[in-house]
């Protein structure tokens, strides 16, 4: 019988190697793959070997233990049930079987922990970067707010002279299709070679618009009367490598800040940065920005103490719960 599987060939690596590794020979090598050369090969190219498989030898003596291991189970196995018989009978007095004593007892439905759930790579990339960078300013993760009769969930809350920056993170790759107000963006994977030779698409995802999402976040930090909305900064930052192949359609910051001087909902939504490098700098513009609230550190502070309680605590069945009102409302977007 015989084994097919691919290899592929390293650096340095030759025909006659990989036929000595494999015990085949290098004709078989190149019958097997076409190859008309033997030194033409090249690092990374994958080739066909079929590998003979020697099937295991049945001896009388494997025969004769498998034989003695079958009598002794089953010796084992009719030991128990008799003992079980004897111990389920009644005793004189009429006592119940011992059984009745470790009755099984009906499964109960399942109990959180409580424990907060553990945050995403993405997620502690910025909270260690805003941590290091930012020492003097206060920063809240994993911030769990009510809103609506529903809950928000906002990753990083940094609070700086120049506004609070709410912060969503998102820890994507590929191609990222999108506009400032579309309701759902595109995240699309470029089809490989394989792919293209079975003349497969790319594949495609949708995912829920970062900027509306935090939106939701800032109106929740309004609405309990936290801060008001000249005082926010929202920003929706991809940590991953993402590249966002649409983005004529996004303004920059200072076009932006512009727009946000005069109308709410531009500063409410907020601005999109696709690196860490990115969010620096519209931090350091927006602490150079005419336009910001310059808060004092009495301020700063008065807003740390009202999120802190205004808060829910992060745990287990919060989280699932916020989890299944995110559910939900997708859904019904839909």
């Amino acid at each position: 019988m015989n084994e097919t599987h691919s290899v592929q060939i390293e650096s340095g690596e030759t025909l006659s190697e990989i036929a000595a590794q494999h015990g085949v020979t290098v004709e078989q090598l190149q019958e097997w793959n076409r190859i008309e050369e033997a030194d033409y090969v090249q690092a990374g190219q994958k080739i066909v070997v079929h590998e003979a498989v020697v099937s295991p030898r049945w001896d009388e003596a494997d025969g004769a233990w498998l034989a003695g291991a079958l009598v002794v189970a089953a010796l084992l196995f009719l030991l128990r049930r008799k003992r079980r018989a004897t111990t389920s009978l009644p005793d004189a007095q009429g006592a119940p079987p011992k059984e009745a004593l470790h009755r099984r007892v009906p499964r109960r439905a399942p109990v959180f922990r409580d424990l907060a759930p553990e945050t995403n790579a993405g997620e502690r990339r910025v909270r260690s970067v805003l941590t290091k960078r930012y020492r003097d300013w206060p920063l809240l993760n994993n911030v769990l707010l009510p809103s609506r009769g529903r809950t928000a969930e906002i990753d990083h809350i940094l609070i700086s002279p120049a506004g609070v920056f709410v912060i969503e993170t998102k820890d994507m790759g590929g191609w990222i299709f999108a506009s400032p107000g579309q309701k759902w963006w595109t995240q699309s994977f470029k089809a490989g070679w394989r792919s293209r030779l079975m003349r497969t698409k790319s594949k495609r995802f949708s995912f829920y618009n970062p900027l509306l999402q935090n939106q939701g976040h800032a109106r929740a930090l309004v609405e309990l009367g936290i801060v008001n909305p000249k005082e926010l900064r929202p920003v929706a930052v991809f940590v991953g490598d993402a590249d966002l192949k649409t983005q004529e359609k996004f303004v920059g910051f200072e076009a932006h800040e512009e727009k946000a001087k005069r109308l709410h909902v531009w500063r409410m939504r907020g601005v999109v940065c696709m690196s860490l490098r990115d969010l620096r700098r519209y931090i350091a513009f927006s602490v150079h920005a005419p336009s910001s609230p310059r808060l004092t550190r009495e301020r700063m502070g008065a807003i740390q103490h009202k999120i802190t309680m205004s808060a829910i605590p992060m745990t287990a069945e919060t989280h699932a719960k916020h989890v299944e009102f995110a559910r939900s409302a997708k859904q019904a977007s839909w």
